[in-house]
């Protein structure tokens, strides 16, 4: 979920650019020109294109599908967060053995908004139901990262035939106690919200969406593919208010969610620094909706572990899709400890 409170960050993090014509960074005396040169980098930045895929109409919307993979191997759908799109949760996931398809949720990307009624996550799972027809796949594993893991909770609870295995990435699930979200909400208020959208986010979503990916991937460097990400389709008009809504949404639609198959495969990926959500408070409440989730910690990671650690990701996903039914899972108890815990030091030091 790319919706984060942005934190303070340092010079030395911010992408380096060759040709000698930006700005340098401020003296160390000068902290208040750190902001205006920030942004004037930005808008140097050449505009990326983002990523083209198939667009299929499915009833009455638009939905954009990147697919990935072996187009011949076992169905994976990937789900992304609040605040981004499909061309970002491929990324680790494109040359799988799987065939992987992943749509941009509506609202997102280049794909049709539901109406305000059915963009929280109950409504998204029917919105997922429907395309899953539409692609003519009658059974998936589901990998969602975040706050696109709450619509596919809903269809595995609602539509356990349809699901066979879900992979969920730093997923949120659990209702949350309110937040500022000082820039989003007053991007979405009477009178000033539509002047925001387009002058101010819709003017510089470079900047946006780099402040909200640097604060997801905190404590982590920013990884650098993720540089590649077309911002204005990240960040535009039309996606801040389906990211409002569905946050609007959100709190009631999983306070509805009922307790899920006790044999369904569910595979939890979390970094226990995780600054946007909290790991503990949303894997107790997946411990409360299904009897024995396989849960991995890893310390020093943020929220997008699936980029800083991809190679992690893609075990997970092979054991979900070669997991087999078992009548009794383990069930996670201690979440913060050192037992259930797993140091990628070795590996983030490598990458």
């Amino acid at each position: 979920m790319m919706v984060a409170q942005i934190g303070r960050q340092r010079w030395a993090s911010l992408p380096s650019y060759s040709n000698g014509s930006m700005p340098q960074a401020p003296s160390g005396n000068r902290p208040e020109l750190l902001l205006p040169i920030l942004v004037m980098r930005l808008m140097l930045v050449k505009p990326v294109q983002p990523t083209l895929g198939t667009t299929i109409h499915v009833e009455d919307q638009d939905v954009h599908i990147l697919d990935g993979g072996n187009s011949h191997g076992i169905p994976v759908v990937l789900l992304h967060g609040c605040g981004s799109l499909a061309q970002e949760i491929l990324l680790p996931f494109d040359n799988s053995d799987f065939r992987i398809i992943a749509p941009d949720r509506p609202g997102y990307g280049l794909s049709t908004p539901l109406a305000p009624a059915e963009r929280g996550p109950e409504g998204q799972s029917f919105w997922l139901e429907r395309l899953l027809a539409s692609l003519d796949l009658p059974e998936v594993r589901i990998v969602a990262h975040s706050i696109g893991s709450a619509a596919a909770l809903h269809l595995a609870a609602r539509r356990p035939d349809l699901v066979s295995g879900l992979f969920l990435i730093s997923p949120c699930c659990a209702p949350v106690p309110s937040k500022p979200l000082i820039v989003l909400r007053s991007a979405v208020a009477p009178v000033v919200g539509p002047l925001i959208r387009q002058h101010v986010i819709g003017r510089w979503p470079a900047f946006f969406l780099d402040r909200g990916l640097r604060s997801s991937s905190f404590p982590n460097p920013l990884p650098s593919h993720l540089s590649d990400l077309p911002a204005s389709h990240v960040v535009n008009p039309i996606t801040i208010r389906t990211m409002a809504d569905e946050l609007r949404a959100f709190n009631l639609d999983m306070e509805r969610l009922p307790d899920l198959p006790g044999d369904l495969p569910l595979h939890v990926l979390f970094g226990m620094a995780d600054r946007v959500i909290s790991p503990n408070w949303h894997i107790d409440w997946l411990c409360r909706k299904h009897p024995g989730p396989i849960v991995r910690l890893l310390e020093d990671v943020g929220h997008l572990p699936h980029h800083v650690v991809p190679g992690v990701a893609r075990e997970m996903l092979r054991d979900l899709v070669e997991a087999f039914e078992e009548t009794e899972l383990p069930r996670v108890r201690s979440i913060g400890s050192q037992a259930v815990a797993e140091r990628v030091h070795a590996d983030l030091q490598r990458r």
